[in-house]
């Protein structure tokens, strides 16, 4: 996008929340509507271990993909994820962290699903939201902690009373009224004298959560010359459902965090809500993380996989008729722009929670829709994906901002479509980008027609245009008994390859009017 008119867009209104430095990061991760799925799928209640362990195998996964994280604490269908408190991660940058692991924990999700519910199809797609928490000091994050595990208690001997009533004949409402202003020892009494239950000689991983952290462990590397071990001390992702109010386990962990006086009574007053201006146009950018590795691992077609493109439009359409404040989405290789209303009140306009959602549907309905674009190839790796949120208070800036994005898909498709014809023609890439640099517009469409005899503008428009998605009104005809057929109106989602000049938005006034003239 060098020295183009459009620049401004993001020199003016980009800017990266970065995260103050020296804090404890800690990304909290919830389960959307989990309650609903939990339903659908026949989860066990109060508690279903399979799930519970296809959380903590996430988990685990990870802190084997991001080294930084360096404890985590789950229960039930949240876990937050501790960053070690100098982690130069993304340079810090919010938007990036909590994307990507939302993203990544999704994904996951989705590719171990089968390993804990061999016989259980997904029927409705897990997603998740998060939020960015940062603590000062090693006292809050114990604190923190210690709080997450106090609410695990609270609610879990609730959760264990309350099914344990309704198995027992009660109704749900009867069962809620039969709690109502119990106390822990009166739960306890319940459970013993009703149901013989010693809630104490419950599982630890209902009673206490899950903690998932590198673990120190002796292993013998070799023998000396008298065959005496040697050993090397190693760490190793542990899982453990223990007690982390009190000070053993951080006395025995010290190298995980240091031991600090445990309170945790305060914490709430560091999670802070970022919400968005209000009448402001939101794009949430999405862009596949290390999509270079990813395409060579899945053997995508170079300069253009034409699969791998309609997978992304497949995804957007999804999108769109996931939320339907979305209005718009503009998308090219491995990235796409979603643009919401500037009215809409999405979860009351909170940054963390229409990014975080937005990633993890992203992330899971491409890999939902793998198998419809690859159906001779399995995923050998899971997607993942970052992203950004960016605002723009008039519509014309919007607009800009879109012909930035498709001229950026112009550059480097152009450049793209260049090298890998001199690739395949025998040039080393070292030789195709010395030939290509400093080259112009002009000059490389000179190549590809002198060398190559290939009419760059003859290219398919979904490379060298992107692709626009967006709702357009179709008409169909209805017969009712007794009357003269009518014809009914509705908005179907669309993928169209097309320039977004004012031509474009002329003939598509609707798409940035208010979402409610689709209704």
């Amino acid at each position: 996008m060098a020295n183009s008119e459009y620049e401004y867009v993001k020199r003016e209104f980009e800017f990266d929340s970065h995260l103050p430095p020296s804090n404890w990061i800690v990304v909290r991760i919830d389960g959307c509507h989990f309650h609903r799925f939990s339903k659908i799928h026949t989860f066990e209640k109060p508690n279903d271990e399979r799930a519970l362990r296809l959380m903590n195998a996430c988990a685990t996964s990870m802190l084997e993909k991001f080294p930084d994280i360096v404890f985590a604490y789950g229960v039930s269908d949240e876990y937050s994820f501790v960053f070690r408190e100098e982690t130069e991660f993304y340079q810090r940058r919010e938007s990036k962290i909590l994307s990507l692991c939302v993203s990544y924990f999704t994904s996951v999700y989705v590719m171990k699903w089968k390993d804990f519910f061999p016989n259980n199809e997904l029927k409705e797609p897990p997603y998740f939201d998060g939020r960015v928490v940062c603590y000062p000091n090693l006292k809050t994050i114990r604190d923190y902690l210690a709080w997450r595990q106090v609410d695990c208690h609270i609610n879990n001997q609730y959760n264990t009373c309350f099914w344990s009533l309704v198995k027992s004949g009660k109704t749900e409402k009867e069962a809620q009224q039969a709690l109502k202003g119990t106390f822990s020892k009166d739960k306890n009494e319940l459970l013993s004298q009703q149901f013989q239950i010693n809630y104490d000689d419950e599982p630890a991983i209902f009673r206490k959560g899950s903690c998932v952290y590198r673990d120190k462990v002796e292993t013998m590397v070799k023998t000396d010359r008298c065959g005496n071990p040697i050993k090397r001390t190693r760490l190793v992702i542990t899982n453990a459902n223990v007690d982390i109010i009190g000070p053993e386990f951080w006395e025995n962990h010290q190298y995980i965090l240091r031991e600090e006086k445990c309170r945790y009574e305060n914490v709430k007053k560091f999670d802070i809500n970022h919400r968005l201006p209000p009448c402001n146009w939101t794009v949430v950018r999405i862009n596949f993380c290390k999509f270079e590795q990813f395409s060579l691992i899945h053997s995508f077609d170079k300069p253009n996989d034409e699969a791998a493109l309609r997978l992304m439009n497949a995804s957007a359409s999804l999108m769109m008729e996931s939320f339907p404040d979305i209005v718009f989405g503009y998308g090219f290789s491995n990235e796409y722009s979603f643009v919401f209303q500037d009215k809409t009140e999405l979860y009351q306009r909170q940054e963390s929670l229409i990014l975080s959602s937005c990633t993890s549907r992203f992330t899971l309905f491409y890999m939902m829709k793998w198998k419809d674009f690859f159906p001779n190839k399995g995923l050998v790796e899971p997607p993942h994906f970052e992203a950004e949120l960016l605002c723009y208070p008039k519509q014309k800036i919007l607009c800009d901002y879109l012909s930035s994005r498709q001229a950026e898909c112009h550059t480097t498709n152009q450049y793209n479509t260049c090298f890998w014809m001199l690739v395949k023609s025998g040039k080393s890439e070292n030789e195709a980008r010395e030939i290509l640099k400093g080259t112009l517009s002009k000059d490389k469409n000179e190549l590809l027609f002198q060398q190559f005899h290939l009419n760059y503008n003859n290219e398919p428009a979904m490379f060298r245009k992107g692709s626009c998605t967006y709702r357009q009104k179709v008409e169909e005809s209805a017969a009712a008994e007794g009357r003269e057929n009518t014809t009914r109106e509705r908005w179907d989602v669309i993928v169209a390859h097309v320039d977004m000049g004012t031509e474009f938005w002329r003939k598509h006034p609707y798409i940035l009017r208010k979402l409610d003239l689709l209704g």
